[in-house]
């Protein structure tokens, strides 16, 4: 016991004889480890301020690029044809917004009225030493017309003409476009939006519906405004284009040419194996009377087109056959009638001329009432195949279906949108009468 008492007491005289020299030693290694935090702790802080201070600049130019745009749609707006001339002084070069500056590259749209604008909007960032660096965004969009042709389905009304009756979207109805209403959306069950959907209106869904919208949807956005007249159509017609009056058949033939009767002589439009009218537009002219009546504004068209045409009735189109095109990829189609478009369903001596199943690639506008089935409640037909754009005042039906989703007459809906409606449509298609310029594609470059 002693022995190790004594031990320990050389120990800690040793310690405390060394004390002065290790607790110096300690405090100098301390205090040189917490310089060197402190160090890098500035020099990291001094980068997150940096890296935050870069992040909000990037983010500031690219609001900076998006004025650019802002302002040029502004004036597009303001006078419709301005984006027909260069860029104007005021928008050459680099101009100034708050603390940053945009530049504007402006390219014309051939197909459609609007413009490609690229926009780059950038600023000039002095560091701490005086040396600057410029930080900058370029963004690209696609502004034109708002179109009725941007949907797959346009509706003015979603009700049953005459009636009032709401019409239901249910189970088993797949729309493979976008759709935009004036009015509101019944939804019963699950059907299928594969576009974005828009109502000037609310959507109503039935309880126990689930409803699957997979590019979104939106309410209560601005109605497109429907014109009551096709008339401009006549008037490009009458200039360079072909015009008749009365009952009028139009075959489209692959080669390019057109086979066109007309028997009345109020007509300047030629007859018979034809070219495509130059500016591309042909409108019949005429009555609104029973069917088969002569005098009637009426257009009977089919085949498979080769070019790019628009047909203008002053009352109804029928659709006797198949309209395809030749080429997908450039040819284009537009059918507007004033009252209907039917797909035909009975001759004149009543016998019933409606294909089993049908095609329609085209854009088809009837602007004061309906697409459809001409007889949609009589006869179980196959399916309506349509590629392309259906705007319609009221929605028309194309045949009925028991509630179990058994088709009880008419046709099987399969309707495609013809994306190439974003960026180019029919010669001199009717647009609505609240035609604004807006932003339909965005990309940064």
């Amino acid at each position: 016991m002693r022995i190790i008492m004594s031990r320990i007491r050389k120990r800690a005289s040793f310690i405390l004889d060394e004390k002065g020299f290790f607790s110096t030693a300690i405090v100098v290694s301390i205090l040189a480890m917490a310089s060197i935090m402190s160090i890098a702790l500035l020099l990291t802080t001094n980068v997150d301020v940096s890296n935050t201070k870069q992040d909000e600049l990037v983010q500031k130019s690219l609001y900076i690029a998006e004025a650019g745009i802002n302002n040029y749609l502004w004036k597009m707006n303001q006078d419709e044809n301005y984006y027909k001339t260069t860029v104007d002084p005021a928008q050459k070069g680099w101009v100034t917004y708050q603390d940053g500056s945009y530049s504007l590259s402006v390219t014309q749209t051939p197909s459609r009225p609007g413009v490609i604008l690229e926009s780059t909007g950038r600023i000039v960032n002095v560091q701490s030493g005086g040396s600057t660096d410029t930080v900058s965004r370029k963004v690209k969009v696609r502004i034109q017309k708002k179109s009725f042709v941007h949907y797959l389905y346009f509706t003015d009304y979603e009700t049953v003409e005459g009636t009032g009756d709401n019409i239901w979207f249910i189970t088993g109805d797949i729309i493979r476009g976008p759709l935009h209403t004036n009015d509101g959306i019944s939804i019963d069950g699950s059907p299928i939006f594969k576009g974005k959907v828009t109502t000037s209106r609310t959507i109503y869904k039935k309880s126990g519906s689930n409803p699957d919208f997979q590019q979104g949807y939106e309410e209560n956005v601005q109605p497109l405004e429907i014109p009551t007249t096709n008339q401009e159509l006549k008037t490009w017609a009458l200039v360079n284009g072909y015009y008749y009056y009365g009952q009028t058949t139009i075959s489209f033939l692959s080669s390019g040419s057109l086979n066109i009767t007309n028997n009345n002589s109020l007509s300047t439009g030629p007859t018979g194996i034809v070219s495509m009218p130059s500016n591309g537009v042909i409108y019949i002219d005429g009555q609104a009377g029973s069917k088969f009546n002569s005098t009637n504004g009426d257009a009977y068209v089919s085949g498979t087109l080769a070019g790019k045409l628009t047909i203008g009735t002053k009352n109804n189109i029928y659709i006797t056959d198949n309209v395809l095109y030749n080429d997908p990829n450039s040819d284009v189609l537009g059918l507007i009638a004033e009252n209907y478009v039917f797909i035909n369903h009975r001759d004149k001596y009543g016998n019933d001329v409606a294909p089993t199943n049908i095609e329609i690639d085209a854009a088809v506008f009837a602007i004061n009432h309906s697409f459809g089935y001409e007889d949609y409640a009589y006869d179980v037909k196959g399916t309506l195949t349509v590629k392309g754009a259906i705007a319609q005042r009221y929605r028309g039906p194309v045949g009925t279906f028991y509630w179990s989703g058994t088709k009880a007459s008419g046709y099987s809906k399969n309707y495609w949108y013809d994306e190439r409606m974003l960026y180019t449509q029919p010669p001199h298609f009717i647009e609505p009468l609240n035609s604004g310029f807006e932003v339909i594609d965005w990309n940064e470059l």
